[in-house]
């Protein structure tokens, strides 16, 4: 029996960490103490966590203000809870199979992007003689959403980026209204980052191997950042130095750099990305122009499956070992010094002494590039999906 990775790691304003493990979450106080869980296996002061349908968990978001956290599952259920209490304040099964969720601004609605191209909203919260109903369709792709984010400032928009290697920015809450396409990528695009520090701009990663910066208003590709130029020193024979990892991948190649997570550091205007198979988050500062700048590459010990920012620390989530061996260390923990980025000792022990749950072995890790090859179809496990 092994310990359970981390799958999914978000970070709230409120100074939350939601850690994932299959389908079940914890959510921690920023010093790594369980607040609240949806495990039994914690201690009975951790407030319980209801309303989970127990199965893999696949997308997490919290509002802006911190005060709702939503999680949606394989088995299509959303479900939104209140962080004061972690009671479950709403409900509900979706037609279609989930890849993101994000919160608009007012934290009033939940933005709901699939695997079918659609991005659709439903309200957080419904009076007593409200009666639900579907979740109103905003805007479609004609390809997988693999990502859904809000901007920054007015006016307000929606951010998309699907398999068809392509930046949508839509106009908030008329999304019909198109503002720009972002153009450039030459593959599936995974994971866009907007900012508060930036609020007219955007950074997209993707499985073609870079980091871009975008004008949202104008769809004009800023800047472009080649991850190979940075991380081809860490290939050796065609494997990842340090880089072995639970990862399946039916069209192996020797070298990729895919992109799976940017997020933003607002306290340091930068934004950090997690790299598939890696063992490094990539660091890079917002400088005038604008441009991104100073890029780092920082090693941590194993590759990296999440990343997340706490204030002005980066918290990474570890990929699962291969087969039987344990996880003796479920993430780190990285903070600022003196113009560096050093362990944070004591929060990463405290993440790592956490109890996830025990498995025979680590499943594999689906690569990004499975589902983001365009011949790629997942097969449906009902005539719903």
């Amino acid at each position: 029996m092994v310990r359970a990775s981390i799958t999914l790691v978000e970070t709230s304003s409120q100074g939350h960490i939601a850690l994932v493990f299959d389908a079940n979450f914890h959510i921690t106080d920023s010093t790594g103490k369980i607040v609240a869980s949806t495990s039994d296996d914690v201690d009975a002061s951790v407030a319980k966590i209801g309303g989970a349908n127990k199965d893999r968990i696949i997308t997490v978001a919290f509002s802006q203000d911190g005060s709702l956290f939503a999680t949606c599952n394989n088995e299509k259920t959303v479900t939104i809870y209140n962080t004061a209490d972690w009671t479950a304040v709403r409900s509900l099964i979706i037609a279609k199979r989930a890849t993101a969720i994000t919160f608009d601004p007012s934290g009033a609605y939940l933005l709901i992007a699939d695997k079918f191209g659609e991005v659709h909203r439903t309200p957080t919260a419904l009076s007593a003689d409200e009666v639900a109903s579907k979740p109103e369709l905003l805007l479609g792709h004609v390809s997988i959403v693999c990502d859904v984010k809000m901007s920054y400032g007015s006016p307000s928009y929606v951010l998309t980026c699907d398999r068809d290697e392509k930046l949508r920015v839509s106009k908030y809450p008329n999304a019909y209204n198109i503002q720009s396409f972002g153009l450039g990528h030459t593959e599936f695009v995974t994971t866009i980052a907007t900012a508060q520090f930036a609020p007219n701009n955007a950074v997209t990663g993707s499985g073609d191997g870079t980091l871009r910066l975008w004008d949202i208003s104008s769809g004009q590709l800023v800047q472009t950042v080649d991850l190979q130029e940075l991380l081809e020193p860490y290939y050796t024979d065609g494997r990842v130095r340090m880089g072995v990892s639970n990862f399946e991948d039916r069209n192996a190649a020797t070298q990729r750099y895919g992109v799976l997570r940017v997020r933003s550091i607002e306290g340091q205007r930068m934004f950090v990305a997690a790299v598939e198979r890696f063992p490094v988050v990539v660091v890079l500062s917002f400088g005038e122009g604008p441009a991104l700048a100073n890029v780092r590459v920082v090693d941590v010990a194993r590759p990296v499956a999440d990343v997340a920012v706490l204030g002005d620390r980066i918290v990474a989530a570890y990929a699962p070992p291969s087969g039987e061996t344990d996880s003796d260390e479920l993430a780190v923990v990285l903070e600022p010094t003196n113009g560096d980025l050093t362990t944070d000792v004591t929060l990463s022990a405290a993440l790592n002494a956490l109890s996830t749950q025990q498995i025979e072995t680590a499943a594999p890790v689906p690569s990004i590039y499975v589902w983001g090859n365009k011949m790629y179809m997942d097969p449906p496990k009902d005539d719903e999906d």
